[in-house]
């Protein structure tokens, strides 16, 4: 599906996937909510060179594109900031204030995205792991997993793929090996590879009262949330929430090993470069959890893969670097990022500023780039009238299937940023940002759905 080969072959591909896959997403609040679903890993089309779909296809004309855009929004409330680019020559078809700074909510994740794609293997996986120190202590290791389960280990998923159950039962058998098996053990949770401030200063207090974030740690079950669902409530401290866990299955598993031994959860602490390790658990790929984050727009995980990044980058995992490091990736690319300015990785701070014209252009280079794992970028989108937040969206004969794009929205933006293909067969990348409409976020939403169709003609 990356070569985008041609607008019927991309139809039938994205609905077969969206039959097979059945992801069903939820954005920044206030983004409509839609029912649970497994999710499961995305196909990989990372070892398949492409040329930009349509290059010769005919180009689409651009006065045309501008006209239906201005159309789309004239006596619509709030402002609207455009850009559509050709993906195989890069060229720009419709600038509506382009270059005019904005708040991009969710589409901010695309930046996150790439930054992640650009920085590691496509088939990376985080550990999670657990040490004993010279004082008998057991550290329960975070190494960037947000989605670790609470239970057994799931293979063949992406959430829960590694579990807590399985690393206490893989802990127990170790101690069982050991010269001398102490009576009682503390158990300390290492949440070290995100150092500073855990909370943005830039996000308001009813985004944890809403759901959308909590604590950015490391380690965590379930993306910082009460439950397996995507839809519980978060936690607080959930690195605390995490090593409860695992203090519960470590004594439900050496119980079962009938070893008289007891666990104690301690407190969050530090690395210690002297403990041994005991045992381990990894992740689903980075592609598999980076297609989970774009479907479910997972503000936590997004703020997670910053910092990944930054770490990946050679600097520390705290907010500050990974702000500064997915803006160099980003950048490194060849994008133009003048006037970014990311206040956090996930698109929930208000204060993010970024142009349509810098979204337009990332999703053209990632499109053409000669990094494949870059190239997946397309594929974890979600698509139109089938899948993510777009699964209700763009509905019917003449768009199910043919546009991919992230959504975003917050109390007064809205915007929409991805891939449409025109009738002649040319792939176009575009965003579409709207400020001012606080209480018209669905006319927003339709303003933005409409530009897309119009991509397609």
């Amino acid at each position: 599906m990356a070569r985008f080969l041609s607008r019927g072959v991309w139809l039938v591909a994205v609905l077969a996937i969206a039959a097979l896959v059945g992801w069903h997403a939820f954005g920044t609040q206030p983004e409509e909510q839609l029912p649970a679903a497994s999710p499961s890993p995305l196909p990989s089309a990372a070892a398949e060179p492409f040329a930009p779909l349509g290059a010769d296809a005919p180009l689409p004309d651009g006065a045309a594109l501008t006209a239906a855009v201005e159309a789309a929004v004239k006596g619509k409330h709030g402002s609207y900031a455009v850009a559509v680019q050709d993906v195989a020559t890069g060229e720009t078809l419709v600038d509506r204030q382009a270059a005019t700074l904005g708040v991009p909510a969710s589409s901010l994740k695309l930046l996150t995205g790439a930054a992640a794609l650009a920085s590691f293997e496509h088939g990376h996986r985080f550990t999670t792991s657990v040490t004993v120190d010279s004082e008998h202590r057991l550290r329960l290791v975070g190494g960037g997993d947000a989605l670790l389960g609470a239970g057994a280990s799931q293979p063949g998923s992406v959430a829960g793929h590694a579990g807590l159950e399985t690393l206490a039962k893989l802990t127990v058998e170790a101690l069982g090996k050991l010269d001398k098996l102490e009576r009682s053990y503390t158990v300390l949770v290492d949440t070290s590879l995100f150092p500073g401030p855990a909370l943005n200063p830039d996000w308001t207090e009813d985004l944890i009262t809403t759901n959308n974030i909590t604590e950015v740690q490391t380690p965590v079950i379930n993306a910082g949330r009460a439950s397996a669902s995507y839809t519980s409530a978060v936690v607080r401290q959930p690195g605390n929430a995490a090593l409860a866990a695992f203090v519960k299955a470590l004594t439900e598993q050496a119980k079962a090993a009938k070893l008289e031994t007891e666990f104690t959860a301690g407190e969050q602490t530090g690395k210690d470069e002297h403990a041994s390790e005991l045992a381990s658990v990894e992740s689903a790929t980075l592609l598999e959890q980076l297609g989970y984050m774009e479907a479910h727009s997972d503000n936590f995980m997004a703020e997670t893969f910053g910092r990944l990044v930054a770490v990946q980058r050679g600097a520390t995992g705290s907010l500050q670097h990974a702000r500064e490091q997915v803006t160099a990736a980003v950048k490194a690319l060849g994008v133009d990022t003048a006037g970014l300015s990311m206040a956090d990785t996930s698109g929930l701070a208000a204060t993010n500023k970024v142009t349509p014209g810098t979204l337009a252009s990332l999703l053209t280079h990632a499109a053409a780039s000669n990094n494949a794992d870059l190239r997946e970028l397309a594929t974890l989108l979600p698509v139109s009238g089938a899948t993510g937040t777009l699964a209700g969206r763009l509905k019917g004969e003449a768009t199910t299937g043919l546009v991919r794009a992230k959504t975003g929205t917050l109390a007064a933006v809205v915007s929409l940023s991805g891939y449409a293909t025109t009738a002649d067969g040319r792939l176009l990348s575009f965003s579409v940002m709207a400020s001012g409409v606080q209480g018209a976020l669905t006319e927003a939403r339709g303003v933005a759905d409409t530009i897309a169709a119009a991509l397609l003609k």
